[in-house]
C-alpha cells in the first residue's frame, strides 16, 4: 500500500514519545528521533521499543482478542483505561494490548497483513482504512451496529472508514486542521493589539503589525506561522468552500484548481507570504506549532491537536485558542480528514470478531469515548460529546472547535494523501519563491494531482 502519513496531526503520536523518551533521558524535547534513539542511554530502550510494548498476554479460557496501536502516551493511558473498563463487564473477554513506536506501527500494519500476522483490532488512522478496505483487509461494521452511525458521528468523522455502501470501522475522533488560531497574547500586545481578529482582513492587519525582521531583513518572528504541508493544504480548500464551490472536478474524483474559486484563493493564501510577508518557508526549520511554541510566532493556524501538545511540553507558556476568522461567507466552511478508530481483521475467526466489534461499540458509547477523548485530548467523533464541559475544561479552547465542528465535511479521496498534499505545498513554495505565478502553480498542481488519482484509482 503506498501510502505514508505526514507530520502534524499523525505525527504527534511520534512526537510526544520523543518527548517523554528526552525527559526520561535529560535530552531537549526536540531532539529527533533519530538522535534519541542513537545516544548510547538510548540505545537498548530504542531496541526493545522497536519490538512494541506487550502489555497483556492471552489468558485460557477467555475469548483473546488482540489489539495494536501506537504509542502516544496520551493515546496508551486511554486504550488502557477502556480495556480495564470492558473486561471488568465483560470477563469472559480479555484484550490482549500491545503497543509500538509510531512509525514501526505503520509498517507492522502493511506487513502483518501481508504476512496474515496482523492483531484482530487495530487502531488506525482513518485516512488509511478506505484502501485496507479496498483490499479486502477488514471486517465491515455489523449491520446493528452500522445502522446508527449516520446519526450518530459527524460524517467528516467517518467518511474514509465508509467504502462500497459499507462501514469498515468506527472513529474515536473528529480530526481538523481548520478553525482555530493559536495565540500569543504577550506579542500581540507588544504589536499594541489587544483582541483576537475578527475577519480576514483583521487577520491579516494584526499579522503584519506583529511580524518582525531582523537588521538583515530575514524574518525574526512571524505574525502568522502557517507554512507547512497540513495548513496550506487545509486552509486553500477551506478558502475554495467558503466561497460556495468545490475543489473537486463534476465526476468527484479529479480536482478542478484553475477554476476562478480556486485562482482567488490560492492568490490570497500566498499573498501571505509574498505580499504581506507574515510567515517564511525560508526563516526557520521545522514545525510551525513548534515555532509558535518557543515565542517565535504572534499567532499560528493550527489544528486543536496543538493544545495538547502545548499543554504537555510547554506547561507555563501563556497561550489561547482563538476562532480564525471567516474568509468568505458567512460560515468556516472546511475539509477534514477522519481520525483515529478502530477496525477488525476480517480473517479473524468469527467468535473473535463478535468480541471484537463488542469491544469496539462499547469504546464509542458516550461516556466511554468522553474517557478517551479527555485522556487523548481529541476532538469526539460522536455528536452527542459536542460541547460536552468536562471535555471542554479537561483540553482550555477546544470549545473553538466545537462551535465549528457543524461547518465541516470529509475531504474525499484524495488518492496517495501524502503526494496530494506534497503537491500543493510544492505549488506553494513555487509562488513564494517566484518560480510561477498564480495560475501556473494551480495549473501544474491540478496535473500533477489529477494524474497521481489516475494512477491511484484509475481514470
Amino acid at each position: 500500500m503506498g501510502f505514508r502519513p505526514t507530520l502534524d496531526r499523525r505525527e504527534l503520536a511520534r512526537l510526544a514519545a520523543i518527548a517523554s523518551a528526552a525527559a526520561a533521558l535529560g535530552k531537549p524535547a526536540f531532539a529527533s528521533a533519530q538522535n534519541v534513539q542513537a545516544t548510547a542511554d538510548a540505545g537498548a530502550t530504542a531496541t526493545v521499543e522497536a519490538e512494541g510494548v506487550q502489555v497483556s498476554e492471552e489468558i485460557e479460557g477467555k475469548i483473546n482478542v488482540s489489539w495494536w496501536t501506537h504509542n502516544n502516551p496520551a493515546f496508551v493511558n486511554g486504550n488502557n483505561a477502556l480495556i480495564a473498563a470492558f473486561e471488568a463487564a465483560n470477563p469472559d473477554i480479555h484484550i490482549v494490548y500491545q503497543y509500538f513506536p509510531y512509525d514501526v506501527f505503520v509498517q507492522k500494519l502493511q506487513t502483518g497483513y501481508a504476512s496474515q500476522t496482523v492483531a484482530d483490532i487495530q487502531q488506525m488512522f482513518g485516512t488509511w482504512v478506505t484502501e485496507y478496505a479496498r483490499n479486502q483487509l477488514l471486517d465491515p461494521v455489523p449491520e446493528e451496529m452500522a445502522s446508527t452511525i449516520e446519526e450518530r458521528f459527524w460524517s467528516p468523522a467517518t467518511g474514509a472508514y465508509h467504502f462500497q455502501d459499507a462501514y469498515y470501522g468506527l472513529p474515536k475522533e473528529y480530526n481538523l486542521e481548520n478553525g482555530g488560531l493559536l495565540v500569543n497574547p504577550a506579542l500581540l500586545q507588544e504589536a499594541g493589539i489587544t483582541e483576537s481578529p475578527t475577519t480576514w482582513q483583521e487577520l491579516i492587519d494584526d499579522a503584519v503589525a506583529a511580524t518582525k525582521y531582523d537588521d538583515n531583513g530575514l524574518l525574526s518572528q512571524a505574525g502568522l506561522a502557517f507554512i507547512n504541508n497540513d495548513t496550506i493544504c487545509f486552509t486553500f480548500l477551506s478558502m475554495i468552500l467558503q466561497q460556495g464551490a468545490n475543489y473537486f472536478q463534476e465526476d468527484g474524483i479529479h480536482v478542478d484548481f484553475k477554476q476562478d474559486a480556486a485562482i482567488k484563493a490560492w492568490q490570497d493564501l500566498t499573498d501571505l507570504a509574498t505580499k504581506y510577508k507574515v510567515d517564511s518557508s525560508q526563516a526557520y526549520s521545522g514545525e510551525t506549532e513548534e515555532l509558535f511554541f518557543r515565542g517565535g510566532a504572534a499567532m499560528c493556524a493550527k489544528g486543536p491537536w496543538a493544545i495538547a501538545y502545548g499543554l504537555e511540553l510547554y506547561p507555563d507558556f501563556d497561550f489561547r485558542y482563538d476562532p480564525i476568522p471567516v474568509y468568505a461567507g458567512d460560515e468556516l466552511k472546511f475539509a477534514a480528514e477522519s481520525g483515529w478508530g478502530e477496525v477488525v481483521n476480517a480473517r479473524a475467526s468469527d467468535e473473535v470478531k463478535a468480541a471484537a466489534w463488542k469491544f469496539i461499540d462499547f469504546m464509542t458509547q458516550d461516556d466511554n469515548a468522553r474517557v478517551w477523548n479527555k485522556a487523548t485530548s481529541t476532538v469526539p467523533a460522536l455528536q452527542s460529546l459536542n460541547n460536552d464541559p468536562e471535555l471542554i475544561e479537561a483540553t482550555p479552547g477546544l470549545e473553538t472547535s466545537f462551535a465549528c465542528l457543524p461547518y465541516g465535511q470529509w475531504v474525499g479521496l484524495v488518492g496517495d494523501r501524502d503526494r496530494f498534499w506534497e503537491y500543493v505545498r510544492d505549488a506553494f513554495s513555487n509562488v513564494e519563491l517566484g518560480r510561477m505565478d498564480v495560475e501556473e502553480a494551480m495549473s501544474s498542481c491540478q496535473d500533477q494531482i489529477n494524474a497521481m488519482i489516475d494512477e491511484n484509482m484509475g481514470p
